[in-house]
């Protein structure tokens, strides 16, 4: 209340200071000037008033507020070069690594002393033929294929023999097609589980067992057997 006195004090104050030298003469304002004393007057009380709230909004800063920002320019790719195509990929998860060639006995850590050789290869229905113990029986339209390994201990000594120690892969192509992995099974002497003692100076009749179509049976021309471990890999040639 005193600020907004002191205010109407100060207007009438500037009004009757332009009337001049005479004490109780009414000052004769132009136009103009009356009407920028009404100015300043209602402006003036407006800024002392405390329960004036203008219905003016500036919305300026808040539009500044929410203008989204500029986002950053990708930066330039160097010329002559794709990110994509041509940046080199390395440790690729899934990806084989290089594997040299071996022998069988290397590629299967026989011991030493020990060694293999394909003997022969046959077509089944069922193997073994009489029926003793487990028997493998071929699919309908497909024939089983046996090859048998002669595991040989030339040394001095017995030698004892965990194929499921190793990590070796078999696997067989007949006819130059795409190779597939021989059959687990639960034979005796499956080469690719085979546990047991090889006498000084004795062989051991193992196999490997895979299956062919009849078709195929009926017309084979070659058979590869490929033996492959993390590091090294062996291609045997049956006969």
């Amino acid at each position: 209340m005193k600020k907004r006195l002191i205010a109407i004090g100060t207007a009438l104050g500037i009004l009757f200071g332009l009337s001049g030298c005479g004490n109780n003469q009414i000052p004769e304002l132009t136009e103009d000037q009356m009407r920028t004393m009404g100015e300043f007057t209602a402006i003036t009380l407006m800024h002392y008033d405390a329960n004036h709230r203008s219905r003016l909004v500036d919305y300026s800063r808040l539009l500044e507020s929410q203008e989204p920002s500029e986002e950053p320019e990708p930066s330039a790719e160097p010329e002559g070069m794709d990110p994509v195509d041509d940046t080199p990929v390395v440790g690729v998860q899934g990806q084989e690594n290089p594997t040299t060639e071996g022998s069988a006995e290397e590629v299967l850590s026989l011991p030493e002393g020990i060694s293999l050789s394909l003997s022969q290869w046959a077509l089944y229905d069922t193997y073994p033929e009489d029926g003793s113990g487990f028997a493998l029986r071929a699919r309908q339209g497909k024939k089983l294929l046996i090859l048998s390994f002669s595991v040989t201990n030339t040394g001095g000594q017995d030698q004892t023999l965990d194929m499921l120690a190793g990590s070796t892969e078999f696997r067989v192509a007949v006819n130059g097609e795409n190779a597939q992995k021989t059959m687990l099974t639960m034979l005796d002497n499956d080469l690719s589980t085979f546990r047991g003692t090889i006498p000084a100076g004795g062989s051991v009749e193992t196999v490997l067992a895979a299956e062919v179509s009849e078709d195929t049976a009926d017309a084979i021309t070659s058979i590869l057997v490929n033996l492959k471990n993390d590091s090294q890999t062996c291609t045997i040639q049956a006969q």
